[in-house]
């Protein structure tokens, strides 16, 4: 079933970019997530687009790195909050570097990430992160929650707790 949400989110990231970057890489098959093919490759105008929210519910952008603790740590509670807040969009851009790839899969089988995670293929991941987020903090984990429309309404720098998340999301549904 979330190979196919997986697929949709992937096409509405083309969507929203001027130029169509083929970023409906993320497959699944019967036993999971197929190593090889685990994370969105995405340019940095495709991840522009991304940030600009053009869909019709919030989005939830936790910029990470496989190699930073504190993003590591907070990944299960990015998880469990947006799982709680259905009509929540969510998505892990990593800033892995782009030799890091086979690592990035392998750290999205042994982490268990369900949300989407855009591997954004830049030379300079930090460079491209102080390009494409206004005021860029310098450091992560950072998560941002884009309105539609692209607005941001709210930033967290470094490691996120559950409620101070959920309080940004509002009330879950039921």
């Amino acid at each position: 079933m979330w190979s196919r949400a997986l697929f949709l989110f992937g096409a509405s990231l083309c969507a929203a970019t001027a130029r169509a970057a083929p970023l409906v890489e993320v497959l699944a098959s019967p036993g999971g997530v197929d190593p090889a093919r685990a994370a969105v490759p995405a340019a940095e105008d495709a991840v522009a687009g991304l940030l600009l929210n053009s869909g019709a519910t919030p989005l939830v952008v936790n910029f990470f790195a496989t190699w930073c603790g504190s993003c590591v740590a907070e990944i299960d509670v990015v998880q469990a909050v947006i799982a709680q807040h259905p009509s929540v969009r969510g998505v892990f851009l990593s800033l892995d570097s782009l030799s890091e790839g086979p690592r990035l899969a392998r750290f999205i089988l042994e982490h268990r990430l369900v949300l989407p995670v855009v591997h954004l293929q830049s030379a300079d991941p930090s460079g491209a992160a102080i390009r494409l987020v206004r005021a860029w903090p310098q450091r992560i984990p950072v998560t941002l929650v884009i309105a539609p429309g692209g607005a941001e309404v709210a930033r967290f720098v470094g490691r996120i707790d559950g409620p101070e998340l959920a309080a940004a999301l509002g009330p879950a549904p039921g």
